[in-house]
């Protein structure tokens, strides 16, 4: 089975907004994709764009949000399907947090793979957002190469 089909039957278990809806990312959507990163100043995804959508399209979980046509969030995570799932990006546009999407992608990340942990790196300023949502604190690091 795969996640397309897994997050369609799972998505009945979180609790979404009216009017939004969260579904597997297609190709089409990474414009949209990349406009929510470069509204986090997050520009590898810009600067690097075909690299980015192959990264997109190399993804175990590659889920949207959108209200309509207009993509309002989006997870992109790997995992190994038995110990660790590591959500390697997670964005809600600012004009729709606190509405509980963000939530709703972590959720449906764990319905996939229940079994797995949840890791992730924060930026400043996210951690009540992830302590709210059971998440504790720790020590992360990254090097990057570019």
């Amino acid at each position: 089975m795969n996640n397309l089909t897994i997050a369609e039957d799972l998505l009945s278990q979180v609790k979404l907004p009216k009017d939004i809806l969260i579904r597997q990312f297609v190709e089409k959507d990474f414009p949209s994709v990349q406009r929510l990163y470069e509204k986090e100043g997050w520009m590898t995804f810009i600067e690097r764009s075909d690299e980015g959508l192959e990264a997109w399209k190399n993804s175990t979980i590659t889920l949207v949000a959108v209200e309509g046509e207009l993509v309002v969030g989006l997870v992109r995570a790997l995992t190994d399907g038995k110990i660790t799932t590591y959500i390697a990006e997670i964005i809600v546009d600012i004009n729709y947090r606190a509405k509980d999407i963000g939530k709703a992608l972590i959720d449906v990340c764990h319905n996939l793979y229940p079994h797995t942990r949840l890791d992730l790196l924060s930026t400043e300023g996210a951690d009540k957002f992830y302590e709210r949502n059971k998440f504790r604190k720790t020590t992360g690091f990254r090097k990057s190469y570019y």
